[in-house]
């Protein structure tokens, strides 16, 4: 899976903002995203696995294997919500 090309990630006064553009341009709604979820979201501009995720997480922050596996698949479930996922 992947981020779908129908959004994108700017940064706009210091704040990470996902927008829709394309197809997805008619979901009026601007997402702001913490720095784990900048950094997963990132890592899915290319081809990932959960387990993938959930490693590259444990690498770049200190945190226990359980809330990492709990906030990837948050993350994931959110982002399928919104149809942002290439699948």
């Amino acid at each position: 899976m992947k981020i779908s090309s129908d959004f994108m990630m700017r940064d706009i006064a210091g704040e990470k903002i996902v927008v829709p553009t394309g197809a997805a341009a008619e979901l009026n709604a601007l997402i702001t995203l913490n720095s784990v979820a900048a950094f997963l979201w990132e890592c899915l501009q290319t081809e990932r696995t959960p387990e993938e995720l959930k490693q590259m997480v444990l690498k770049e922050y200190d945190v226990d294997e359980e809330t990492v596996e709990r906030d990837v698949a948050g993350f994931i479930d959110a982002l399928r919500y919104f149809g942002m996922l290439e699948e």
